[in-house]
C-alpha cells in the first residue's frame, strides 16, 4: 500500500506568517482582541484504496502584531472542522467524532463538542448525543452551540453548555423549529438566531426552482439563559443566510431563494437596534461566517475572491475587501473574533 504524505503542521505556520497582506488599521482594536480561525488539511493519502486523512490546527492571530500563533491540532474526523481558542480559560472547543482519536470518520456516536486545556493537557467530552455540529461560540463561562441531536436529526438546535457544572440546556422551541445562523453579541450578551421550519422548507424544496420559495424565517434574539425571547425581523419570502451581531448592531443577509442561483436576489442590511434604523444597506451575499470589527466600521468574514479563500475584512464606507488571512495549502473552516467583554452600556 503506497501512502503519501503531506505538509506537517510547523511548516503550515510558517506559510501561514508570510501569506499576509494588506492589513487595514487596528487601532481601534483593544489590545487583547484575536481571531481564533481553524484551518483543515489532508494529513495523508491511500493511493491504493482512494482513501484520505485529514487534520484541522487552531491558530491565534494577534491584531495588533498580525502575528500567527499555532495553538492546537486534531484530527478532522466530524461534519465540520470546528476549533476555537479561548485565552480565558487557556482552552481549545473543538469538534470530534465520539470517542475517536482517529483521522477517519468511523461513522460511530457522532458529533460532540470537546474542550482540550492546554495548562493541563486534559481532553473533555461536552455533549454526548449531538450528531453534527454547525457553531460553537465559548463566552463567559459558557460555550454555545448550534447541533443536530440525536432525538430531532432535521433540525438544528441552539444549545447552552454551562462550564460550571456540564449541564447543558436548549431552547424551548417545537421540534420542527431549525437555527441557520447565530450571532453572538458578547457586549449586549444577547444570542441572535435565523429561525425557518424544516417541514416549511422541505415543501419549498419541492417546488420549482423558478418559484423561488423560501419558507418563512425570523431572527429572534435570546440572553444567555435562553430566556427573554423577543423577535427582531420576519420575513415570509426571504431564506436568512447570515447574522452578526456586535453591541446592539446587526448586519443580516436574506435571499429569495433557498441556494444560490444565478437569478437569486440579494438584500443585506445593518441595523441600529436602539432605534431599528438601517446604516448601511448592499446586494453583497456576506457569507454565513462572519463578525462585526471593534468599531463596526466593517467585518471580518470567511470569502473566496477569485481564486483566495480566506478572511477578508470589509469596508462599509470604502465597499472594499482587504484579506487579512489568506490560505494555499488548506481550507479555513471556521473563524471568530475574541475579545474582552464590555460592560453594557
Amino acid at each position: 500500500m503506497k501512502l503519501r504524505t503531506f505538509i506537517p503542521v510547523s511548516i503550515i505556520a510558517l506559510m501561514l506568517v508570510g501569506a499576509f497582506s494588506g492589513m487595514h488599521s487596528y487601532k481601534t482594536q483593544n489590545p487583547a482582541d484575536y481571531i481564533s480561525f481553524t484551518v483543515s488539511y489532508m494529513t495523508a493519502y491511500d493511493e491504493a484504496n482512494d482513501s484520505a486523512e485529514y487534520g484541522a490546527t487552531v491558530y491565534e492571530y494577534n491584531l495588533q502584531s498580525k502575528e500567527v500563533s499555532e495553538v492546537f491540532s486534531f484530527p478532522y474526523n466530524t461534519h465540520y472542522p470546528l476549533g476555537v481558542y479561548d485565552k480565558k480559560t487557556n482552552s481549545v472547543y473543538y469538534t470530534k467524532e465520539k470517542n475517536n482519536n482517529s483521522y477517519k470518520n468511523q461513522r460511530r456516536g457522532g458529533d460532540q463538542i470537546y474542550v482540550y486545556n492546554l495548562t493541563t493537557g486534559s481532553d473533555t467530552m461536552l455533549t454526548e448525543d449531538l450528531l453534527a455540529v454547525n457553531h460553537i461560540v465559548p463566552v463567559d463561562g459558557a460555550v454555545f452551540f448550534v447541533a443536530a441531536r440525536e432525538s430531532n436529526a432535521s433540525s438544528l438546535s441552539l444549545g447552552k453548555i454551562d462550564l460550571s457544572d456540564g449541564s447543558i440546556k436548549y431552547w424551548d422551541e417545537a421540534d420542527t423549529a431549525s437555527t441557520r445562523t447565530i450571532s453572538v453579541d458578547k457586549i449586549k450578551k444577547r444570542i441572535y438566531v435565523a429561525i425557518y421550519d424544516t417541514e416549511e422548507e422541505d415543501i419549498a424544496i419541492t417546488r420549482d426552482v423558478t418559484d423561488h420559495a423560501t419558507p418563512e424565517y425570523t431572527i429572534y434574539s435570546f440572553d444567555y439563559n435562553l430566556g427573554d425571547k423577543r423577535e427582531m425581523l420576519h420575513e415570509a419570502n426571504m431564506a436568512i443566510q447570515a447574522l452578526y451581531a456586535m453591541d446592539n448592531r446587526l448586519l443580516y443577509r436574506a435571499d429569495d431563494t433557498i441556494s444560490p442561483l444565478p437569478d437569486t436576489t440579494t438584500i443585506s442590511e445593518v441595523i441600529d437596534l436602539n432605534d431599528m434604523k438601517v446604516l448601511f444597506q448592499s446586494d453583497t451575499q456576506f457569507p454565513q461566517r462572519g463578525s462585526f470589527t471593534r468599531d463596526k466600521k466593517g467585518v471580518y468574514m470567511l470569502e473566496t475572491i477569485g481564486e483566495d479563500e480566506g478572511i477578508y475584512y470589509y469596508d462599509f464606507e470604502t465597499r472594499e475587501y482587504t484579506p487579512i488571512i489568506k490560505s494555499d495549502f488548506g481550507s479555513v473552516a471556521n473563524f471568530q473574533l475574541m475579545y474582552q467583554d464590555e460592560k453594557s452600556r
